[in-house]
């Protein structure tokens, strides 16, 4: 257990932290800069408050480090064996849907581009998973 544990949680704080970091360093500034612009083009000053910035950007960044956990909790429910890829390939469209559905949660603002953005990655993620659970069986089954 430790073998599996240990590794497990390395990969699940880079991914947490990766996605925190895309998210701070290259999706936040462009949102910020698209929500400036906006509202410029309305004839509105943009008035946020220190307490709305905050809020906005911890909620944004810990969405997208959660939205990155995506492939390890797909891989625990495959080493499981709750799940496999054949699974995982037959319900992609209603997965893609799904994941629409909690991006739109997660996200803080009602925007299509942040939802766009925050939802792009997810499916990325999730096809990577079947393509990871895919390997895994491969191998499980070369072993055996």
């Amino acid at each position: 257990e430790k073998k599996i544990l240990f590794p497990a949680i390395g990969v699940s704080f880079a991914l947490f932290l990766t996605g925190v970091l895309l998210c701070y360093f290259w999706l936040l500034p462009k949102t910020i800069l698209f929500f400036f612009h906006d509202t410029q083009s309305l004839g509105w000053a943009p008035a946020w408050t220190v307490q709305q910035y905050y809020s906005f950007v911890t909620r944004f960044t810990l969405g997208f480090g959660l939205a990155f956990e995506l492939p390890v909790v797909v891989l625990v429910l495959v080493r499981f064996g709750l799940i496999t890829y054949e699974f995982m390939g037959r319900t992609r469209p209603y997965a893609i849907v799904l994941i629409f559905i909690l991006a739109t949660i997660i996200t803080p603002t009602p925007d299509v581009l942040t939802l766009i953005a925050m939802s792009l990655p997810m499916v990325v993620l999730y096809e990577s998973c079947i393509w990871i659970a895919w390997f895994m069986k491969r191998r499980q089954t070369r072993a055996a």
